[in-house]
């Protein structure tokens, strides 16, 4: 897979010509590596293509220029590559409007720490991103990391197992062999 580098990087304004062409390709990507978990739960599995659109995006967005300030969003980002034994995910909690949203923040605490994978026999839980705490409102959206500890079954559920929600979804067999793939990766 490789690391994201500096010279991975378009210029933004080059990039602003591209960029619609670029989006519509990591549509696609993602798509494939995204679950959806009920109604108020989506899983998105990482890897270097969805981190180095991140990046881009960022670089673009922020209009940055400087190699100091590209290679901190790119050192930021790169902690979301899968490798090292891990799967790296980004879960998003989904509201629709602010009534949801309380409704979410109300039934939902504590739901970073109820993302498992099943990987063969082996019940793994994800751990969350330190920083984004569960207080009464908490973020939407969180990175999460899969220990895979040596697993390497291409029979993979994902099981959310909180006291107010609970699904289980069973992976393609092609995501999850790409999932291992990544993850035994060097970093």
């Amino acid at each position: 897979m490789g690391k994201i580098t500096l010279y991975d990087i378009i210029p933004w304004n080059e990039y602003a010509k591209i960029r619609m062409e670029r989006v519509k390709w990591i549509v696609n990507v993602k798509s494939r590596r995204r679950i959806d978990l009920g109604d108020r739960l989506t899983l998105l599995f990482e890897n270097r293509d969805t981190v180095l659109h991140q990046i881009q995006e960022m670089v673009y967005l922020d209009r940055l220029e400087k190699k100091e300030d590209i290679e901190r969003e790119i050192k930021i980002y790169s902690d979301l590559l899968p490798c090292g034994g891990k799967i790296k995910a980004t879960l998003y909690i989904n509201a629709f409007d602010q009534v949801g949203l309380l409704k979410v923040f109300k039934e939902l605490k504590g739901i970073y720490n109820s993302v498992f994978l099943k990987v063969g026999d082996k019940l793994i839980q994800g751990i969350p991103e330190a920083g984004r705490e569960q207080g009464e409102a908490f973020s939407t959206v969180q990175y999460l990391t899969f220990d895979l500890e040596g697993a390497k079954s291409d029979d993979i559920e994902v099981h959310i197992i909180h006291e107010n929600y609970r699904v289980s979804k069973k992976l393609d067999r092609d995501l999850a062999r790409e999932l291992i793939k990544e993850a035994n990766e060097e970093c």
